[in-house]
This record gives structure tokens, sequence and C-alpha cells, in this order.
């Protein structure tokens, strides 16, 4: 479920706002993101809560429209690390592909990067 949350239209764009400023409120998100639905953003949102990505925090209760703030969990800020790796994985890509040669069968790459290895094999 995380991964086809946080690879879904939208959601890193609400994720990097709220990185970027520490923590925002509905309205805030909404006009920044002016191209995206309010009842998208809406759904976004509380898919991360649920998944306790996000965590939110309602300001004048008493009011008839509070103010729901809304930020990363600890938990979120682990989240964010699978794009940065993403972005790492993605570098690591043309490189690969100028260094595939050998004979069938035989392991023709083996490339470390920070912690990641990866083993290509070349098909029958």
């Amino acid at each position: 479920m995380l991964m086809k949350l946080i690879t879904k239209k939208n959601t890193k764009a609400v994720l990097d706002l709220i990185i970027e400023n520490g923590e925002m409120y509905f309205s805030e998100l909404q006009r920044a993101l002016d191209n995206v639905n309010p009842g998208t953003l809406n759904r976004i949102l509380k898919e991360l809560l649920e998944e306790h990505i996000l965590k939110k925090r309602v300001e004048d209760e008493d009011k008839a429209m509070p103010k729901a703030y809304y930020s990363l969990t600890e938990y979120g800020l682990e989240v964010i690390k699978l794009y940065e790796k993403e972005k790492k994985i993605e570098k690591m890509k043309p490189k690969f592909y100028n260094e595939i040669k050998g004979d069938v069968g035989q392991i023709i790459n083996i490339e470390k990067a920070d912690g990641l290895e990866i083993n290509f094999k070349k098909e029958k």
C-alpha cells in the first residue's frame, strides 16, 4: 500500500510542499497546487493520514471552519527517503546500460552504491 500511495499522481507534490514549509493548512496547499482538484487533494491528505505519513493539527476547533494543519510524522520523514533513493537509482541507470557485456548466463556487472548491490545477467 505504501509504494502505491507515494507513487500516485500529486502525492509527491503535496509532500514536497509540506517538507518545504514544515506545516500547511488545506487552503495553502490548494493555492500552491492550483491544478489539483480540492476533492483529489482531500483524498490524498486522507490517505497520507491513514498511512501515518502525515499528522493533522486542528486549530480553533470551536469555530465553524477550523483550520487543519498538516505536517510530516517521524515515519513520514523516513518515507521521504524513498524518493531520494529513487533519484540515486535513476542516476545510476545510464552507467549500467553502458557497461553491459559478457557471455550468456554470466553475471556481467556488479555495482555497489550506498549499500545497494545490483547484479545483471544476460538473458539467453
